[in-house]
């Protein structure tokens, strides 16, 4: 019996990044919210949810279980003090961060990763713009653009799924060719807390 499981391809994803904040709504999905502008240069991308990282542990003493509610097993008591299984616990550990990874070719212009994870810029003569790297604020940070956002939205057609980062750490990665005679490239990296980024699915 034939089965198609519905899947998003790569030319069914549109990537887009904000440079300023964005006022989100519970009225408007993800994907119609106003951006800078699409990405074109994106080459690859890989995106890793907030790691939700789990402890056990142990206590002394057991207790006894029957099959009943969310109760599959009964354990069986041996030794001298009676019972199933020893007291044990789960404790959840903080949760981890957003990150989205990827590869832009290098262009002649000003892409995401420049403008989400450059400093203050300075208008050259002859129309140019200069930017710098770890210049520091008045408060004692580095100059950086922390109000940008940046989506993943894949539409096959049929479903949708929109992935949001806001409010991004940018990290610059290496700038180098492909090879002797293939074009330029660049890593970047943004992250941004667990509470900041989000997973949106049209029903």
């Amino acid at each position: 019996m034939a089965c198609n499981v519905t899947s998003f391809r790569a030319r069914q994803g549109t990537a887009a990044y904000a440079t300023g904040a964005v006022t989100w709504d519970n009225s408007t999905p993800i994907d119609n919210e106003t951006f800078t502008a699409n990405i074109a240069e994106l080459k690859d991308i890989s995106v890793t949810y907030p790691e939700q990282e789990y402890e056990k542990v142990d206590f002394i003493g057991n207790s006894a279980q029957t099959v009943g509610a969310n109760q599959q097993s009964t354990g069986t008591a041996t030794g001298v003090v009676a019972g199933n299984f020893q007291n044990q616990a789960v404790q959840m550990t903080s949760v981890g961060m957003w990150q989205v990874e990827g590869t832009l070719v290098f262009k002649g212009d000003e892409d995401v990763a420049d403008l989400l994870g450059l400093g203050t810029s300075q208008a050259i003569t002859g129309g140019y713009t200069r930017y710098a790297v770890g210049d520091i604020a008045a408060a004692g940070n580095f100059v950086r653009n922390t109000l940008g956002s940046f989506r993943l939205y894949l539409n096959n057609g049929s479903e949708e799924s929109t992935i949001l980062l806001s409010n991004v750490y940018a990290t610059l990665g290496d700038v180098k060719p492909t090879g002797a005679d293939g074009h330029y490239e660049r890593t970047f990296t943004l992250m941004c807390l667990a509470k900041d980024g989000a997973v949106e699915y049209k029903d």
